[in-house]
């Protein structure tokens, strides 16, 4: 594990989910997430000729709904893209904020993870590459669940200051302040239970679940389960809020 407190050293960045494009375009569904007090402006994510990104923004934490327009993604992640183009629809990733990601990556090198890199997109007819202003690093995936946990540190400060002032509309202007929690369901094995308790700082409640505490209160859970699924719960002071189902997400409020 790479702490010695009872708190893992991370936070909650964001979660990327593989969606139709019907997600992304659909009036109703576009009008009944905002009814719903999440603004979504679908419109404004970054994207190119193979891939189109939208944010749905929780605070300092977000949603990132990928749908993968052609068969290279035009320079989104190849192994999702992949597994996009394979039929995958639904949570691909978690990814946790690192205040540093080679320090991360050193104390998990025997774990699988991958050293940190930086996602570089093609613009203007591929005459342009735009490269991120983070590094991103993955932990390998579960034995039978398709996705990943990944970390993410951004460039500086001033830098993620001024990405945080970009993050609109945002739910925090409806009394939703940010992520609380991540519940994932899927047939996890006792050797994805083991290799977790190795990485985190890890609670177990039976040999059926497994809680990794995180900052800011935060958390992240694991539930064997036969059924696919993830359920986040958000911050809501108390505000309630109906389910919002999108592909095998489920959003509900804390």
């Amino acid at each position: 594990m790479v702490q010695t407190s009872n708190i893992n050293p991370f936070s909650i960045d964001h979660i990327v989910v593989n969606v139709d494009q019907k997600y992304q375009e659909n009036v109703q569904f576009i009008e009944e997430v905002n009814q719903v007090g999440l603004p979504y402006t679908p419109s404004k994510g970054k994207g190119n000729k193979g891939f189109k990104a939208s944010n749905l923004w929780i605070g300092d934490e977000y949603f990132e709904f990928i749908h993968i327009k052609s068969k290279d993604g035009g320079g989104w992640i190849k192994d999702w893209v992949d597994k996009y183009n394979s039929g995958h629809r639904g949570v691909i990733g978690l990814f946790l904020k690192t205040n540093n990601i080679e320090e991360t990556t050193d104390l998990l090198s025997d774990r699988g993870i991958s050293g940190p890199e930086r996602i570089s997109f093609p613009f203007f007819f591929n005459l342009i590459n735009v490269s991120a202003k983070w590094q991103n690093a993955y932990l390998p995936y579960f034995d039978e669940v398709p996705f990943q946990l990944g970390f993410q540190q951004v460039d500086t400060p001033q830098i993620e200051k001024k990405m945080r002032k970009r993050m609109v509309p945002n739910s925090e202007n409806k009394g939703i302040n940010g992520i609380k929690s991540v519940e994932f369901y899927g047939p996890f094995t006792c050797r994805d239970f083991e290799w977790l308790k190795k990485v985190f700082y890890c609670i177990s409640k039976n040999s059926n679940q497994l809680d990794i505490p995180l900052k800011n209160g935060q958390s992240i859970h694991f539930y064997n389960s036969d059924t696919i699924e993830t359920r986040v719960l958000l911050d809501s002071k108390g505000k309630i809020l109906p389910p919002l189902l999108i592909e095998n997400l489920r959003i509900l409020n804390f």
